[in-house]
């Protein structure tokens, strides 16, 4: 019982199901951590007010909001989490649907068509978590106002004045676990792959040695 329930826990926490690696298994866990540490501390620090320090040289009351909404369409911090609850959920469907390693373990016919199905739902797993870890790296791109940047920017309100220059106070700092958690999404995107392309490489060798040893079935009856 022990043993499931570590498991599942695994399970939960890598989004991958125990026909992965243990290498592999191992670094999603430390990746896990590292991105909940980053969200854990950039929330009490970098991303606690991020208006507040967000300065603008305008006096109009409306113009620093509306040059903040301009200037970060989307909060990293925000964007981050929406990546771990959408990550999480994928991990939760995987546990419902995929049963525990420990279970089924006599040879039978059936044992044999189960674990076929869970290896055809761990490449549709391993291939969702891709997708997913590369459509929110995109999307970071796309909404931040880029990394290695001053966080000096032009607003462009009609809430401002003309030519008024807005500063994000901790733009460096926010740039930094914003790489971190970026190449904690990237390595476990490449993890996922590799793990694919052998798993794929696998259903490839025991298909072609099934198709082998098949007419010697047949010359023997």
């Amino acid at each position: 019982m022990g043993m499931q329930e570590m498991e599942t826990v695994t399970c939960l926490l890598t989004g991958v199901s125990h026909f992965t690696s243990e290498l592999g298994r191992t670094i999603l866990i430390i990746l896990s951590f590292i991105r909940f540490g980053i969200l854990a501390v950039g929330s009490q620090t970098l991303w606690k007010d991020e208006e507040m320090d967000f300065s603008c040289n305008s006096t109009q009351l409306l113009c620093q909001p509306s040059c903040f909404d301009e200037y970060c369409p989307i909060s990293s911090f925000n964007l981050f989490s929406l990546q771990l609850v959408v990550l999480f959920t994928l991990s939760l469907s995987l546990i419902c649907y995929m049963p525990s390693k420990y279970k089924n373990r006599e040879g039978s016919l059936l044992g044999h068509l189960q674990g076929r199905n869970q290896l055809k739902l761990h490449i549709l797993h391993l291939l969702s978590r891709i997708l997913i870890e590369s459509i929110f790296i995109v999307t970071f791109f796309k909404v931040s106002p880029g990394l290695l940047q001053s966080g000096v920017a032009q607003c462009h309100s009609v809430q401002c004045e003309a030519f008024v220059i807005c500063v994000d106070l901790k733009e460096e700092a926010k740039q930094m676990f914003s790489i971190g958690f970026c190449a904690a999404s990237a390595v476990s995107g490449f993890i996922c792959l590799g793990e694919l392309l052998s798993s794929l490489r696998s259903i490839y060798k025991a298909k072609k040695t099934s198709h082998t040893k098949q007419p010697y079935s047949k010359q023997l009856c």
